[in-house]
């Protein structure tokens, strides 16, 4: 069977998102399936100007119209958003063209709508099923500061609803999110699939965890969401020797060297490839997560905790809703209160004083291998296509 997955971003870029669709191809072509990729005008390629790679056996399609439009959390004008929004006329004739030409079976969008609504045009024509799968609702970041970003908000909310009305079988990443959307009037009926984040083990490589003097890290996108001002601020505070190593890039970058600025113990590392992962884990202990609460972080369930847990790494994290269905206080990881650098202090502190942690380490561990395994999902995946197959 071949499915086409429609990305808005995927590799090169490292975020979660795109650590998750590698992850969700890789496995079904691991389990006998054929997936195709095709991307965004917003994503590049792996060699500039290429419109077809080839990596890890998969076929990418690439559509990238240019820099300025490149995937980013920074702020983009008006007139490029709008120039972005009209693209999607192109890019649907461009799925539809690679659903021909690969003689597709399924085509799987991945959030946003963007991407739905091409996907849909395509299998319109084509008469193919449609799978959109959610990660987070992530329209809420604009329910906040001005009537202009509420309307934005109301009118991007509307978009995603209808793709996901429009699509055969709907995917969502947690029991959270699936609540959430079958709470809106046109998708109460629709069927629903939770299929949650996991790790592709066979390309992890344990590293020895280091009892004697415990390296600290984060290792992701340096983001507001992250909460790592807080955790900068108690390591400012805190009179040890333990290293802090942060690895990544992102808009608050240059905030956070300042906030760091003097202390010796704290270290950027920059951003880590895809093919190095396993060497910024092999260089740190702890994994600290002390992500802010609000309504997104709540609802998104991130990669980065169980990345952490399949290296062996001890997890901190705060308890936001998305991060408790995965860390288990005092089971796989420990938890502290967000939005507070003196409970991160508080929590660093203790851990350096225990010498009980291997077995929250093993559990996690396990969770991973039992629970959170991409090759379980891959079957998942298989069940949902097979179905719409046959319907």
């Amino acid at each position: 069977m071949k499915v086409l997955h429609v990305l808005y971003q995927s590799l090169p870029n490292s975020a979660g998102s795109s650590i998750r669709s590698r992850d969700i191809v890789n496995n079904q072509l691991k389990m006998g399936l054929k997936p195709v990729i095709i991307t965004s005008p917003f994503q590049q390629p792996f060699e500039k100007g290429k419109s077809k790679e080839i990596e890890s056996g998969v076929s990418y399609y690439r559509t990238f119209s240019n820099e300025n439009e490149v995937v980013s959390e920074k702020k983009t004008g008006f007139l490029t958003q709008i120039r972005k929004l009209f693209r999607i006329i192109n890019f649907s004739l461009q799925v539809y063209k690679v659903v021909k030409k690969e003689n597709i079976d399924v085509i799987h969008a991945h959030a946003m709508f963007f991407c739905a609504f091409s996907a849909q045009f395509a299998g319109f024509l084509s008469n193919k099923p449609i799978v959109y799968e959610i990660r987070s609702l992530w329209e809420e970041r604009y329910k906040k500061n001005s009537f202009i970003n509420y309307m934005i908000f109301s009118f991007v909310t509307v978009l995603e609803t209808f793709s996901m009305l429009f699509a055969n079988h709907i995917v969502v990443i947690n029991d959270n999110l699936k609540s959430q959307l079958q709470k809106r009037l046109f998708l109460m009926r629709k069927k629903m699939t939770v299929v949650e984040n996991a790790i592709d083990l066979d390309r992890v490589k344990i590293s020895k965890f280091n009892k004697n003097n415990f390296v600290f890290g984060y290792i992701g996108t340096l983001s507001p969401i992250e909460g790592l001002d807080l955790l900068i601020k108690a390591f400012n505070d805190l009179k040890i020797k333990n290293k802090l190593l942060i690895f990544g890039d992102g808009i608050e970058l240059e905030k956070l060297k300042k906030l760091a600025y003097g202390n010796n113990n704290i270290e950027f590392r920059g951003k880590v490839s895809n093919d190095e992962i396993s060497k910024a884990y092999n260089q740190v202990d702890v994994i600290i997560n002390p992500r802010i609460k609000n309504y997104l972080t709540d609802n998104v369930t991130p990669i980065k905790p169980l990345e952490a847990m399949a290296y062996k790494k001890l997890v901190l994290t705060s308890d936001v809703g998305g991060m408790k269905e995965l860390v288990k206080n005092e089971f796989n990881g420990i938890v502290f209160n967000s939005d507070s650098y003196k409970e991160i202090k508080n929590v660093i502190v203790d851990v350096i004083n225990r010498n009980d942690l291997d077995k929250i380490i093993e559990n996690g561990y396990r969770y991973i291998k039992k629970e959170r395994n991409w090759k379980v999902n891959a079957k998942k995946y298989n069940v949902i296509y097979q179905n719409l197959m046959n319907d």
